[in-house]
This record gives C-alpha cells, sequence and structure tokens, in this order.
C-alpha cells in the first residue's frame, strides 16, 4: 500500500486532485502507522523470547498510562468512543510504565480492529485487597469459550468467517509477556450480556497500598 499510494504520487501528481493526493499521502501515513506498530510487536516479541524485556519499574499513576495509551490510539479510534473509568481509590502502581502503556495500546489497537464502527470501547481499573483490575472491553464479534486461551498464544488468530480484518497474532501474546513479567495475569472473558470481548488483567496490589491518589 505505502509503495503504490507513493508511486502514483510521483507518477501523477500533477494529473492528480489535491483530494486525491491528500488520499494518497493519507494511506502512506497509515499504513506507515502500521508498519510500524508491526515492527515494534516483533522487537517486543523478539525481546520476550530472549528474556530481554525486563521490568523498569517506579511509582507510577495508572491514570497518566491509560491516558497516553488512549492518545496513541486516536486516529485507530476516530470510528469508536473510548471510555476510560479508573477508581479514585486506586493507588500508585510499581510499574513499567512504557511497557503497560504498550499492553493498554495493543488491548485497545484490538478492540478497534474488530467492534463495529459507532461503538464504544471501555477501558476501566479498580482496586480490590489483592490486585489492581483493569479491563478492556468491546462490543465486536467475541471470542468462542475454546479460543479464549489460545489467542494469547504467538500468531494465533480467531477464525471469523466473515472478517477481513489484518493483524498478525501477537499483540495479546505481547500483552501477556508483559503482564506476567510483572507477576500478573490476563484472560479474556464474554463482554457484558454476554456480548463482545472484555480482556482483564490482574496486576500485584503494591507493597505499600496506602499510596493512594485523591
Amino acid at each position: 500500500s505505502i509503495m503504490g499510494a507513493a508511486s502514483a504520487l510521483i507518477s501523477y501528481d500533477e494529473k492528480l486532485e489535491p483530494e486525491g493526493r491528500r488520499d494518497l499521502a493519507q494511506t502512506i501515513q497509515d499504513e506507515a502507522e502500521r508498519l510500524n506498530r508491526f515492527v515494534q510487536n516483533l522487537l517486543d516479541m523478539t525481546k520476550l523470547g530472549s528474556g530481554a524485556l525486563k521490568p523498569r519499574v517506579d511509582w507510577v499513576d495508572l491514570r497518566d498510562v491509560a491516558a497516553a495509551a488512549v492518545k496513541r490510539t486516536e486516529r485507530l479510534a476516530r470510528h469508536h468512543t473510548i471510555r476510560v473509568d479508573i477508581s479514585h481509590t486506586l493507588p500508585l502502581m510499581s510499574i513499567d510504565a512504557v511497557l503497560i502503556e504498550q499492553a493498554l495500546f495493543n488491548l485497545l489497537d484490538n478492540a478497534c480492529k474488530y467492534a463495529p464502527p459507532g461503538s464504544p470501547i471501555k477501558l476501566w481499573a479498580m482496586n480490590t485487597r489483592e490486585h489492581i483490575v483493569i479491563e478492556v472491553s468491546d462490543q465486536g464479534p467475541g471470542i468462542p469459550p475454546e479460543d479464549r486461551e489460545k489467542v494469547f498464544d504467538m500468531f494465533y488468530r480467531v477464525n471469523l468467517a466473515d472478517s477481513q480484518t489484518a493483524g498478525t497474532g501477537l499483540g495479546l501474546a505481547i500483552c501477556r509477556g508483559i503482564i506476567e513479567a510483572h507477576g500478573g495475569t490476563i484472560k479474556a472473558e464474554p463482554g457484558l450480556h454476554g456480548a463482545g470481548t472484555c480482556i482483564i488483567i490482574h496486576l500485584p496490589l503494591p507493597p505499600d497500598p496506602g499510596m493512594s491518589i485523591q
């Protein structure tokens, strides 16, 4: 797509209307961003496989991490509304902000791919006595029960006959690697009332649960 659009701009630039040039330039930008995400996923997967991806933890406000992930998703989510609901009692988290942001971005990216246009995507977080719970839910086609564990395997993709969505099967595998490197767990469940998909993350409660943000 990038090569075709660039070639058309070079070959037919003077014959193209301004709108046509903008469309081709937009295609180049969109596909270059998708290629960049693909390369980043491959690099992350290589680091995970070699044990080189080590969390560099610090005290972090999850609101800042979530906001950064949502900001990165803006162009991908232009046909969706992303709703963020983070409990005001959530304590500061001892995490690698860059890695957790990448995990949240991958989950939001995945939701944008499969949820129908116009549907909301929700990022929700709260704390229990033992864990920080983070959920990303959508109203897409959902994941069949037999595939809910397999989707976290490298290169595995759910076979949906009516779906032409492009993907590599790396996003969720990387999420699992990042979350498990933080001592947490990640799983896929049905969404609200059985519709769509809800990815649920459990991370250990920080050593000092008294450090909450008011």
